[in-house]
């Protein structure tokens, strides 16, 4: 057949598109991901490395004990976090644990080369676009692939999973369609939410398919990780990142709904000091509201069975459309996904001849997947909002496209429909959807910003600020910059960072201004530092001892306690600290108390040298009391809960104590005498790591309440008359 003068210039124009393309990738991701160690692979592969030497996964998501097993592994990265990650994410980058970072990054990299070329060719066997058009659907994905492959991301392969599920599900395999996505559901989310896409279309086989698979893999992940890793993910983590509590999450990063709103109707003193009005309630009721908006009328337009393949490829595209946008956290790299939905549509367009909605679609695609968005990091004009949010009106834009696509399918029928009982249902599920998420954000915000008023540091941008210490007027605590963890000084209006060469963590003080500090490098120590006396040169420091972390200080100065780990399990250390009349003739080595059997998790003193330690020799983190002289641990009973976070008062009468509520934790205060309990806090957050002031009623801790899961803020809090 002759081609057509116009084909043949379509064809080159095409190729030129391909080309400049595949030019952008290479320059701006590939080559670049290539030569550097970006977050979020170190991530990954910490885990992975972790998992391999032995370690028990449990505290993964706690950003100071993975930041500090990133300095003894010599992991080149500033800053790791395992949050908001499944802990089955670390299986496809196992076999890769036993190599460098870099070089275990570059071969992760060549795998995902592979997946790419593998999608293209998946997709080009499910759609009738033709290979060129095809790769130009796959690349104009240019931010995502460049994102993906920068960080070192794992999306490309919940890409993959897709576009092998679209396969199978279309040539008649739809158990193993099921299958295949609940492994891709083992890595992020969304996946398992086909589950209601094969309910709709009665696809038994897929949904038999999804649940065994994801009961298998459930298994095998309890039985790799152990319940405590599985339950801190499930408990502690995940009802966060779904509410949309990640990192910042008042952030324009995040392309959704769930931000916008958050960012529009919620203060945070660091994050969001000037939303456009703070009425969580408003935010409690719109939410849901949007998400079901979102949500019912596309599960209604979908068939209720099989219908012709065109039409079944645009409705499966729409649904991972759908799932990008109910996403309360969407980054770049998320819609990678949004590669499969994109050729399905196309291929619909195509065979509907409806070349407007193909060019219209293409342009929404390429507004949400190309590198035209900005970061922005102060605070916004509502001009600069609305550009902080183009990928998100692009999505929401593109899903509307879809919509009408699925409703102009079915002209004749959609009044029809309107009128029918399904849609009566369907209309009873949106409302109750809104109702139980309006119930469930009014129960979830509550109490969630009671303590902004008592935040004892407010420092603009803030992430980060924990491991609070009372020196003398002043409070030092652990901070975050974008070099690593450092120490923050604190006193009435006057705060400044003390910047080492080195990760710093929990510091401590005595109550005459001696502090002292944990280093990690590839392995930590513990130095001298006087933390209470500013300005303080870092570079002038005493090592007071090797291979040592988390140290406490008695009150009178004269023993240091501190915690060495072996293989994740903490046993606990003390020394007798040296006057400076008496260093010339020493003192006492340091000795082990009490072993890793014990796996101690924190330390604090009495007034009278006693210890009183966290520790977690099973499942749940109890506290003990030890003495020095007889070095017998006995049992402190408190609760039958986990407790963690033991301060005593200066007075030695109160406990000070955080206790795991469901998955969150929460401040009390006990009188040693009596046994009275007062709780300190509430919400569906973590209030952590109290210090007490001289006065014995006074305490500074840390909390997540309004932030992102496990990057809290300090509070001051009157915890007695």
């Amino acid at each position: 057949m002759a081609t057509r003068p116009d084909s043949f210039w379509a064809r080159q124009v095409e190729y030129l598109l391909l080309l400049v393309l595949l030019a952008g990738f290479v320059a701006r991701g590939l080559i670049p991901a290539w030569r550097s160690l970006n977050t979020d692979f170190p991530n990954y592969y910490l885990a992975a490395r972790l998992y391999r030497q032995g370690y028990p996964l449990d505290r993964v998501y706690d950003w100071v004990w993975f930041q500090r097993q990133k300095d003894h592994e010599g992991v080149d990265l500033p800053l790791v976090s395992f949050v908001p990650h499944p802990p089955a994410c670390i299986f496809p980058v196992l076999p890769l644990s036993f190599l460098y970072p870099l070089a275990a990054k570059r071969w992760w990299l060549v795998f995902n080369l592979v997946l790419l070329g593998v999608i293209i060719l998946l997709l080009n066997s499910i759609v009738q676009l033709g290979l060129r058009r095809v790769a130009i659907i796959v690349f104009l994905a240019l931010d995502a692939l460049r994102t993906n492959f920068l960080f070192g991301q794992e999306h490309l392969l919940i890409a993959f999973l897709l576009a092998l599920a679209t396969f199978f599900f279309f040539r008649g395999s739809t158990a193993t369609a099921g299958a295949t996505l609940a492994c891709g559901a083992a890595l992020k989310i969304y996946p398992a939410l086909f589950l209601l896409y094969f309910l709709r279309k009665k696809q038994w086989r897929a949904i038999a398919g999804l649940t065994l698979c994801s009961l298998a893999l459930g298994l095998v992940s309890l039985q790799v990780f152990g319940f405590g890793t599985l339950r801190n993910y499930a408990l502690g983590v995940l009802p966060r990142v779904l509410s949309g509590e990640l990192n910042d999450p008042y952030n324009p990063y995040w392309s959704s709904f769930t931000a916008l709103l958050r960012r529009t109707f919620i203060s945070e003193p660091e994050l969001n000091p000037h939303p456009l009005i703070h009425l969580p309630a408003v935010y409690a009721v719109l939410q849901p509201f949007c998400q079901a908006l979102l949500f019912v009328p596309a599960l209604w337009l979908i068939s209720s069975s099989r219908v012709a393949p065109a039409k079944e490829k645009l409705e499966w595209g729409t649904y991972v459309v759908l799932l990008l946008i109910l996403s309360p956290n969407p980054g770049p790299y998320h819609f990678c996904a949004l590669i499969v939905a994109g050729a399905l549509a196309a291929n619909y367009f195509l065979e509907s001849a409806s070349r407007r909605s193909g060019y219209l679609l293409l342009g929404f695609y390429a507004l949400v997947c190309f590198p035209v968005h900005p970061v922005w990091t102060a605070q916004l004009s509502m001009w600069q909002t609305l550009q902080a949010y183009l990928r998100l009106g692009a999505l929401t834009a593109l899903w509307i496209l879809l919509l009408w696509a699925l409703v102009s399918s079915e002209q004749k029928r959609f009044l029809m429909r309107l009128r029918s009982r399904e849609t009566a249902a369907f209309g009873c599920l949106m409302l109750t959807l809104v109702t139980v998420g309006v119930w469930t954000n009014l129960h979830h915000l509550r109490g969630l910003f009671a303590n902004y008023a008592a935040r004892l540091v407010v420092r603009p941008g803030s992430l980060f600020a924990a491991e609070p210490a009372v020196a003398g007027s002043r409070v030092v605590f652990n901070t975050m910059a974008p070099s690593g963890y450092t120490i923050a000084s604190w006193s009435g209006n006057s705060l400044a960072d003390v910047v080492f060469a080195s990760d710093a963590f929990h510091p401590t003080a005595s109550q005459s201004g001696e502090g002292w500090v944990e280093l990690a490098s590839v392995s930590s120590r513990i130095v001298e530092a006087a933390l209470a006396r500013l300005p303080f040169e870092s570079d002038r420091t005493l090592v007071v001892a090797e291979n040592a972390e988390q140290p406490a200080v008695s009150a009178d100065a004269k023993w240091l306690a501190f915690i060495r780990e072996n293989r994740g399990r903490g046993s606990l250390w003390t020394k007798e600290l040296c006057l400076e009349t008496e260093k010339p003739t020493g003192c006492a080595a340091e000795s082990m108390v009490v072993g890793d059997e014990y796996n101690v998790l924190e330390a604090a003193f009495f007034p009278d040298d006693r210890v009183v330690f966290a520790a977690q020799p099973r499942t749940r983190a109890a506290l003990f009391v030890l003495d020095l002289k007889t070095r017998r641990p006995s049992p402190l009973w408190v609760s039958t809960r986990a407790i963690r976070y033991p301060a005593v008062s200066p007075d030695g009468q109160w406990l000070a104590y955080s206790q795991d509520e469901g998955g969150n934790w929460q401040l009390w205060a006990m009188r040693f005498s009596t046994g009275e309990k007062r709780r300190l806090t509430g919400g569906e957050c973590n209030s952590i790591a109290p210090a007490w002031y001289a006065d014995s009623k006074t305490l500074v801790f840390a909390t997540d309440c309004g932030r992102g899961v496990g990057l809290t803020a300090l509070c001051r809090v009157q915890a007695l008359p």
